[in-house]
């Protein structure tokens, strides 16, 4: 999936200022990543160390951090499948202070960035692509992982042109201390850089903290590819 500082780089300048709107756009991958690998009290412990007085006590999200991310709900961190998910679901299920809420403003920003970067990337056709061609394969659980791990290094060598051309992006400490986010030269196989960086510079045009947000998800969701294509072309 999209690492941390893609969806840093894809957020507005100006509301990359506020924390609140920060902590959102992190939550749904940093609070996987801490129950996934500490305990659900240790998890806790590190959401409530970088709380703010916006964000919402852990009690929230306690039951939905622990549900199995699936393609066909709305359940866990991304209302489903993080290269799919369900942007109405979380967004009308929001109450309209919520929804005024820098935290929350931000966590959709996270769900709005990862929908459509996977669309356009086009990743999810690919492999199921894969799984036809390779269907009576014995070894095709093992040919996914191949791939799985090229995506994964995709995105390392990805943020070595996000730190050239986003030097202005600030990885949070708590982001910092986990040390996940790595940077390796090379050539991708899946994640096209020229896509990522339009898509940066489409969703940075707009300040979701005094815009409309309602007209943003409708701008977001008509720049989504037409279903079908092979090749993505984007809307200059």
């Amino acid at each position: 999936m999209p690492g941390y500082y893609v969806h840093l780089a894809a957020s507005n300048k100006t509301a990359r200022k506020n924390r609140s709107f920060v902590c959102g756009v992190e939550i749904p991958d940093l609070l996987k990543y801490y129950v996934k690998t500490y305990t659900l009290a240790e998890a806790k412990k590190k959401y409530d160390k970088i709380k703010t007085e916006d964000m919402p006590n852990f009690s929230f999200f306690e039951k939905r951090v622990q549900q199995v991310e699936k393609s066909n709900n709305s359940d866990g961190m991304h209302y489903g499948w993080s290269s799919n998910p369900d942007i109405f679901s979380f967004w009308n299920s929001l109450t309209n202070e919520q929804k005024q809420n820098p935290f929350f403003i931000g966590y959709l920003w996270h769900l709005l960035t990862d929908l459509l970067i996977y669309k356009h990337l086009n990743i999810d056709s690919i492999f199921n692509d894969l799984k036809k061609l390779h269907f009576n394969d014995d070894n095709l659980s093992e040919l996914i992982n191949i791939e799985r791990d090229k995506i994964h290094s995709d995105w390392d060598k990805i943020n070595v042109k996000l730190r050239k051309n986003y030097s202005d992006v600030v990885i949070p400490e708590e982001i910092r201390e986990l040390e996940i986010i790595k940077y390796i030269e090379g050539k991708t196989y899946y994640v096209d850089w020229n896509i990522i960086q339009k898509l940066i510079e489409f969703l940075q045009k707009f300040d979701p903290m005094k815009q409309d947000i309602d007209i943003i998800i409708e701008e977001v969701m008509n720049f989504l590819p037409n279903k079908g294509k092979e090749k993505i072309i984007l809307k200059k």
